[in-house]
């Protein structure tokens, strides 16, 4: 069925910093409710002027009450926390009415100062084992604007999942062609268990994506080099200049100023990162929109804008002129009809084995750009062996797949080839289907 996940924002507030304007909790309370410093300084981990001191009592509270009220009142399935670290940071130390409540220090903080990192926060621990949230999806945006990473050690208590930056950084990364990732990619395909394999949480609980409402959508991502946010009116100071992406031609071909060999690269491009979307362990997220390809014309901070930068375009979606969304349908379906790809628990050698382009040979050297890997479901399983190979490099790859006793591979997708053969069904003749080798193009 279908579930409502809401995105919600615990970590600031609208009143910016301490020379903001008096609208809500800093005529109610400073101190409590904001992080500051002696001085009345506002701590900005937020990146936004101030910061919510969460893990005082009554802000606790506050957001325990706020969360209970959604779900009991409206039946949200769960919620996403932006910037959900600062939800972890101590508060305002100097003052130990606003960072505890009392004057009373607790046992074991003694070394905590402002801003710290807390083990064991006791907002998370109340939203974790809260009764009425204990059903719902807690899902952490595990880092802040003040530099706190913490995917893969957000405090869980077994319950939390989390948005996956680093599933999205070597998806990217890898499938662009950048040297020194065959070993980071194999590993988030494989649900990032380095991360997650501890505390009793699984596969699921890494929510893995490769592009989310802030940043560029799929398309832009194979289409530019660079951002372009002059329509934002900050002379393009905004928005994230990190991005790993790449236009797949030259410096002058961005957007739409690309010859017909680039275009076609970034159509195999766009699905190469879908692929490897949709056959990761973990929880796949996909940004409404990336289906049909949308394009916000490489503007990755469109917050400002109401108008066809952020539309979703229904026409786009029925007219599938590229297909696009036939292959992300087809994909979705084949993830739901192969329990390998959705497993519950991290795949061991049992189920795994990794090739390079003979088989039981794979290359985890620094320039590999080629890794393949086989799902091998038990014996007692009416499930298929799936065969899964990526070629981020320039030239093709004659691949020799690996014996199957009693049993002959059938090619189910290729992205080397353009729509509708991506995709191969009852369509497809039957000698384009069945193999002992095939071409793995770049």
């Amino acid at each position: 069925g279908l579930e409502v996940i809401m995105d919600v924002v615990y970590n600031h507030t609208a009143e910016g910093n301490e020379q903001g304007l008096t609208l809500s909790f800093r005529g109610l309370g400073n101190s409590v409710y904001y992080v500051v410093a002696p001085a009345g300084e506002f701590y900005n981990y937020s990146g936004c002027g101030n910061t919510f001191n969460c893990n005082h009592p009554a802000v606790r509270q506050f957001i325990l009450d706020s969360l209970r009220f959604w779900v009991t009142e409206y039946h949200i399935d769960g919620f996403r926390f932006d910037l959900a670290s600062i939800l972890t940071r101590a508060g305002s130390t100097w003052e130990q009415q606003a960072m505890f409540g009392s004057t009373n220090t607790p046992q074991g903080v003694d070394s905590v100062v402002t801003g710290t990192p807390l083990g064991d926060p006791p907002l998370i621990e109340m939203l974790s084992n809260d009764p009425v949230l204990r059903g719902t999806r807690l899902i952490a945006e595990a880092w802040d604007a003040g530099g706190l990473y913490q995917v893969g050690s957000f405090p869980h208590w077994g319950v939390w999942g989390e948005w996956n930056g680093t599933f999205r950084d070597a998806a990217r990364g890898f499938v662009k062609g950048t040297d020194g990732l065959v070993g980071e990619f194999a590993e988030r395909l494989c649900g990032s268990p380095g991360l997650y394999s501890e505390g009793g949480r699984r596969p699921s609980h890494g929510v893995n994506f490769i592009t989310a409402h802030d940043g560029f959508t799929m398309m832009d991502l194979v289409s530019y080099n660079q951002k372009h946010n002059e329509a934002n009116g900050e002379e393009n100071r905004d928005g994230e200049e990190h991005n790993l992406s790449w236009n797949c031609g030259s410096a002058s071909e961005e957007g739409d100023l690309a010859c017909a060999a680039t275009l076609n690269l970034r159509d195999r491009q766009f699905r190469n990162l879908f692929l490897a979307l949709l056959v990761a362990q973990g929880t796949p997220m996909i940004l409404m929109g990336d289906e049909y390809g949308h394009s916000k014309q490489g503007n990755n901070n469109t917050y400002c804008h109401d108008n066809d930068l952020n539309w979703f375009k229904w026409d786009k979606l029925r007219e599938d002129e590229k297909g696009y969304a036939r292959f992300v349908r087809c994909l979705v379906n084949l993830r739901r009809s192969h329990s390998l790809l959705g497993m519950t628990s991290f795949p061991t050698d049992e189920v795994l084995s990794w090739h390079g382009v003979m088989p039981n040979t794979p290359d985890w050297s620094e320039t590999s750009r080629f890794i393949a890997y086989t799902l091998t479901p038990p014996e007692e399983s009416e499930d298929d062996p799936l065969f899964i190979s990526f070629n981020a490099g320039h030239q093709c790859q004659l691949v020799t797949l690996p014996p199957v006793l009693g049993r002959r591979w059938t090619r189910v997708v290729d992205t080397a080839v353009p729509a509708p053969f991506d995709f191969y069904n009852d369509e497809i003749p039957e000698e384009l289907l069945y193999a002992s080798e095939v071409q793995a193009d770049n």
